[in-house]
């Protein structure tokens, strides 16, 4: 895949990561500040972090965590060198729907037979 084409769908990818989460941050901001005391160090600072990230994804509806989640596989995917591949059958997905749809990760046809089993 195109080194510029990849550039370009990693960028919408963390675009809509972004997106997701800053619903949930204004609202963690606007709870903080309520109740927001003397700053803390050290291993506290990391252990509020690692609540802070469990209060955001259990704000996140089920549908916006599916989401993200597949946000962060394709991230990944790219990270390894397998983005663009279908992973059902192995073969490149289509750059008109990787643009579409960063986080794809089947291509056009196995996507359709997933959803014919699906309804039928």
């Amino acid at each position: 895949m195109d080194e510029k084409l990849l550039e370009e769908i990693k960028k919408k990818l963390i675009e809509k990561k972004n997106e997701i989460l800053q619903t949930i941050e204004k609202e963690e901001a606007e709870e903080i500040s309520e109740v927001e005391s003397d700053s803390v160090i050290g291993d506290i600072v990391d252990e509020a972090n690692n609540i802070y990230e469990l209060q955001v994804m259990s704000k996140l509806t089920e549908k916006e965590q599916e989401k993200l989640q597949e946000i962060n596989e394709a991230l990944k995917r790219i990270e390894e060198g397998t983005y663009g591949i279908c992973v059902v059958c192995g073969k490149p997905i289509e750059e008109k729907r990787l643009l579409a749809i960063p986080e794809a990760k089947k291509c056009v046809k196995c996507k359709a037979a997933e959803e014919k089993m699906r309804i039928g």
